[in-house]
């Protein structure tokens, strides 16, 4: 699982707005789906981030490690560390995983239902592709939503047609089916063409309606808000509720 630059910014917006909301520097709670390795070269978290947040930032030894299994085996950037910077930017992170891929993850499997204890609760989920790597993959998206609290945040990613990356691929219309029978407010969708070595570019895509080819290796980029906790329920699509 990683934060690029394009998630990154997704995810300071989430914050911009939830402190706007509340009117103060309280620490935010965040759930994340995985450990996000930060693969976001220096120039661009410096951008994104400015020099307070970067200042000292503690950087990852195993950093080599991570660019391979990323699949950038030449890659030279410095890797920070991605709690260290979610720390800085005011948020208490939680990780789960089915493994301890880095060594600080609650084992959770979200094949099955969400533990009670992480219900309803966070100010931001944090899924930068996870779902589509469980097979159960509609309990697994519905364990991402269930674990936003009131007036929280999902940050989701999940393949549009990145082949054999995962189990499954999304399609758009999954977010304004789920979403509107469930009690969210979906505030950005954006098809992604997702390129680690020369940076990830962004595309539009239909709602519901069946469309055309999409950019290659392409992934979604949901931000979403929920307004109301209630039972979750399975929809039915879009184009059979007519």
């Amino acid at each position: 699982m990683a934060i690029e630059a394009v998630y990154l910014t997704l995810l300071t917006k989430a914050v911009q707005l939830l402190r706007q909301r509340t009117g103060d520097n309280r620490r935010l709670t965040a759930l994340a789906l995985g450990y996000p390795d930060l693969l976001v070269p220096e120039a661009n978290l410096m951008q994104i981030l400015g020099p307070q947040i970067m200042q000292n930032l503690p950087q990852r030894a195993d950093a080599a490690q991570i660019w391979r299994w990323h699949g950038l085996q030449g890659a030279t950037d410095p890797l920070y560390d991605s709690l260290a910077v979610l720390d800085r930017l005011g948020l208490d992170v939680t990780v789960i995983d089915i493994v301890a891929a880095r060594g600080n993850e609650r084992i959770v499997d979200l094949n099955e239902p969400l533990p009670d204890d992480l219900r309803n609760r966070f100010d931001i989920v944090i899924d930068t592709g996870t779902c589509e790597h469980c097979f159960n993959v509609g309990v697994a998206f519905r364990n991402a939503c269930e674990a936003v609290g009131q007036n929280g945040f999902l940050i989701h990613a999940a393949p549009l047609n990145r082949y054999n990356h995962g189990f499954w691929s999304f399609n758009p219309t999954i977010y304004p089916d789920y979403f509107g029978d469930n009690g969210f407010r979906l505030h950005y969708i954006s098809g992604i063409e997702c390129n680690l070595a020369e940076g990830f570019s962004a595309f539009p895509v239909e709602m519901t309606r069946r469309f055309g080819k999409a950019q290659d290796n392409a992934a979604l980029y949901v931000l979403a808000e929920r307004l109301e906790i209630r039972p979750q329920v399975w929809p039915v699509q879009h184009k059979y509720r007519t």
